[in-house]
């Protein structure tokens, strides 16, 4: 049994996903770490929270989930970012995002330059770059985290000369990117070559140096692609409850076996494996243990007729 450790961190947005009748936590770099946390590492989040009972909640609601805030700020003069989720028939999210709140104004102060230099593996997105001083405190920590693999999980939500910007400023900091089908389309009627969606993850790999290129396609699986190799996972066919944060359980499944020197081929599935049980529950972090994981592959749900779209 692998019981090594890895410090793995998720910067950037903390927020609560706000449902019609409920709220989860929410954020890609949020979600991202507490999944890592229950795969066995130890997930960090580093974000900024506001002064108010949305930002106490937080701090309670990782707590119980043994997660430390050690590096989630206070904000004073900014609130705790909200989504708004709409879900869809088939569990698919609509997000209306909060602006001008507390993770936009995330600092560099002594405890993450510190973590900067103990850290493993970190995931950054977009989101939280969208705001100056945040983008440049997510950009300075990276560039302090010499030792560290970096994944930039694109996660666009629109398209316009200052998130262009930001993409590419990422990309000069990234050992690797995951994206899905539709950011993949936005990148390349923005001008990317490319003339299907392997070349175009081949040229990603090529112009930026990346080590790696992680393509999600929800139900149908995934493609993942190294300098050398390609590996295609067909996927899990379930009948999903809610599939938002099911790319977040992705990413972290992709992390907690990639530095564990996992094939493509185990990682594919793994990951894949673990972004379909997320899609079986409300909200992007349900709890569960490696047990449990390892009890629905081996049930092998996604042949059952009652699980087949």
């Amino acid at each position: 049994m692998d019981t090594k450790k890895f410090n793995i961190v998720g910067i950037g947005e903390i927020l609560w996903d706000i449902y019609e009748n409920k709220k989860f936590l929410g954020g890609a770099p949020a979600n991202f770490a507490i999944h890592c946390q229950q795969l066995g590492n130890t997930g960090i989040i580093a974000s900024r929270i506001g002064n108010d009972e949305l930002g106490r909640e937080v701090v309670n609601s990782l707590h119980k989930r043994q997660l430390e805030s050690n590096y989630i700020q206070l904000d004073f003069d900014k609130p705790t970012g909200t989504v708004k989720v709409n879900l869809d028939k088939n569990g698919n999210p609509q997000f209306e995002c909060t602006t001008d709140v507390a993770f936009d104004y995330l600092q560099l102060d002594s405890k993450l330059s510190q973590l900067a230099h103990h850290s493993d593996a970190i995931l950054f997105g977009t989101l939280a770059q969208r705001n100056d001083r945040s983008r440049e405190t997510i950009q300075k920590f990276l560039k302090l985290s010499v030792r560290a693999f970096k994944i930039y999980d694109i996660n666009l939500r629109g398209w316009n000369k200052k998130i262009k910007e930001i993409v590419n400023q990422s990309l000069i900091l990234a050992d690797a990117i995951k994206l899905n089908d539709d950011e993949l389309y936005i990148l390349r009627s923005a001008g990317q070559p490319g003339t299907d969606n392997i070349a175009f993850l081949k040229y990603m790999i090529s112009e930026h140096n990346l080590k790696f290129a992680a393509l999600t396609l929800g139900e149908d699986g995934c493609i993942l692609v190294e300098p050398d190799e390609i590996v295609e996972h067909k996927g899990i066919k379930i009948r999903p409850i809610d599939t938002t944060g099911c790319g977040d359980a992705f990413a972290a499944a992709l992390i907690h076996y990639y530095l564990r020197g996992k094939s493509l081929k185990e990682i594919a599935a793994l990951s894949n494996l673990l972004g379909a049980y997320v899609a079986l529950f409300p909200g992007a972090t349900p709890q569960y243990s490696t047990a449990e994981l390892a009890r629905f592959k081996d049930s092998e749900l996604n042949k059952l007729p009652i699980l087949s779209n």
